[in-house]
């Protein structure tokens, strides 16, 4: 894979992730997972070893926040306050 598909892949999966994220889907975190990893392999076949750190920091922090959401009592219920039509930003 060229630089050129790499990059667009990464920016596109990190910003679904995010949106998911953003829409308190718990599954949100294994796409951004999936991305980090991709950023890895990224990393490793265009020797930009620094991404490596990089990646692992972010799954550092997602596996932190999956978790502290899963212990969540209310993880969900802030949509029902707010309204959730007021909250789509994109209808994936």
């Amino acid at each position: 894979m060229n630089t050129q598909t790499w990059s667009w892949l990464l920016a596109v999966l990190g910003v679904i992730g995010m949106v998911f994220v953003g829409r308190k889907h718990w599954w949100a975190f294994v796409i951004l997972g999936a991305n980090e990893t991709l950023w890895i392999v990224f990393a490793v076949t265009q020797h930009a070893y620094g991404f490596i750190f990089g990646a692992l920091a972010y799954m550092t922090i997602h596996s932190y926040n999956a978790n502290k959401w899963r212990k969540s009592k209310n993880q969900f219920n802030w949509l029902d306050e707010v309204g959730n039509e007021d909250w789509h930003l994109v209808d994936l």
